[in-house]
């Protein structure tokens, strides 16, 4: 299976990064949303957030996707 990392938008990957093992891309932008949630709900300040996002990179650590916050923020609310 193919790795997956996840990071916020706003920050630099780290080495510390752990990958994900996941099936595909429609199982990382799911794993992308329940993080985001995670994220937004620990975070008193949603209006910071809803400017930022997180990527989802390949094992090449390029982006092969991004959830917007902005867009989980309307889903939750």
């Amino acid at each position: 299976m193919p790795l997956f990392y996840f990071h916020r938008r706003d920050k630099s990957p780290r080495a510390s990064d752990q990958p994900r093992e996941l099936r595909d891309i429609s199982e990382a932008l799911a794993e992308g949303n329940r993080m985001a949630r995670t994220i937004l709900a620990r975070t008193p300040d949603r209006a910071r957030l809803a400017r930022e996002a997180l990527d989802i990179e390949n094992e090449g650590r390029a982006v092969v996707a991004r959830v917007m916050f902005a867009d989980v923020i309307r889903q939750i609310s």
